[in-house]
């Protein structure tokens, strides 16, 4: 008997809507896609007035999420505030936000003494941090001018100010999208070491893959590992979109290589129990698939494919526990369940 179609297709269409973006980028939100109307807010703001979403509408707007006393958080704050009033006279606002409402005096102190005017909204209750589901401090992101998410950039780094600033001349049309790739190239003249170089590649790979330039995006890939052979992380992008043009052989080289220095990788053992389920070795993709559930914070695309497992295997049970348990990671208001999901009755014919 097969699983029930239309529950079956719901299950698929979420969870692979949630984990290709998470596997895609490391620089995502969890409750928000790119291109996904951004969304409403009403914040108080260290000020004592309140700034609403209503007011941003017609520019592109610039948020960056803040943490007190952190120095990745401070060098955001600043460099975000140059670079918008570098823009001076374009339709572009910039806000930052803040859960930190106990450091009001550690914000006045620092705004003060840097002439940081960006408004400093307050998010006491993290209600706005939870409808974007954030997860890392700093978080900027880019909603253009018709409301929706164009970029999230994760952390702090020295290619900050350089990456913000193109991403914000993109979204106001003032350059394109070739141009914004070049800019995104450019490191700044101290930062010329291998590592940083092979970022350049990989920063370029993300964004062809975007677009749907799936083999420019390796091409670049493997210039970033010619450069750095050791970067990990290049290794499995690079196995990730072998795996996406289904070149099963390549995905298992860069695989093998991480998992030999890092057995407990929770990515590479994600990718590699994917990698076996494509070659039909479902007991050894289980096990994988299993080992990388206990490592990872966001586990549900092993949870999706052990539940494509257990399917053929027959194991209806299993398949419809493990799907919901993806969807549940993936929607977070779903309750755990507390007994196995009943398996409607299969449909007449």
């Amino acid at each position: 008997m097969k699983l029930h179609r239309s529950i079956l297709s719901a299950a698929i269409a979420l969870v692979l809507a949630a984990s290709f973006t998470s596997v895609l980028r490391a620089d995502d939100l969890r409750n928000v896609k790119r291109g996904e109307p951004f969304p409403a807010y009403k914040l108080p703001t260290i000020d004592a007035s309140v700034v609403d979403s209503e007011s941003a509408k017609g520019s592109v707007l610039v948020i960056v999420c803040l943490s007190a006393e952190q120095r990745r958080s401070e060098l955001a704050a600043m460099e975000s505030a140059q670079i918008i009033a570098d823009l001076k006279g374009e339709p572009v606002q910039l806000m930052h936000v803040t859960a930190d409402v106990v450091q009001k005096a550690y914000f006045e102190k620092f705004r003060g003494e840097r002439s940081i005017t960006a408004k400093l909204a307050l998010d006491a209750d993290r209600a706005f941090y939870a409808k974007l589901g954030l997860i890392v401090f700093p978080t900027t992101v880019v909603v253009n001018k018709d409301g929706k998410l164009d970029t999230v950039i994760s952390l702090h780094s020295s290619e900050y100010k350089n990456t913000l600033d193109a991403y914000v001349r993109h979204a106001l049309g003032k350059i394109d999208d070739k141009q914004l790739a070049e800019r995104l190239s450019v490191k700044p003249a101290t930062d010329v070491s291998p590592k940083s170089a092979a970022s350049a590649h990989r920063s370029l790979a993300r964004l062809m893959r975007e677009k749907g330039q799936l083999e420019a995006a390796k091409a670049e890939l493997t210039k970033g590992l010619e450069i750095d052979a050791a970067n990990q992380e290049i290794m499995l992008d690079l196995a990730d979109l072998n795996l996406t043009l289904n070149d099963l052989d390549g995905a298992d080289a860069q695989l093998s290589k991480v998992l030999a220095a890092q057995a407990d990788h929770r990515r590479a053992k994600q990718l590699k129990g994917e990698l076996l389920f494509k070659r039909g070795s479902l007991d050894e993709a289980t096990q994988l698939l299993q080992e990388s559930i206990a490592l990872n914070p966001n586990p549900e695309l092993s949870h999706y494919f052990l539940g494509r497992i257990a399917e053929q295997k027959g194991d209806k049970d299993k398949a419809l526990e493990h799907y919901r348990e993806a969807l549940r990671h993936f929607v977070h208001d779903l309750p755990a369940p507390t007994t196995a999901a009943p398996v409607p009755a299969e449909p007449k014919r």
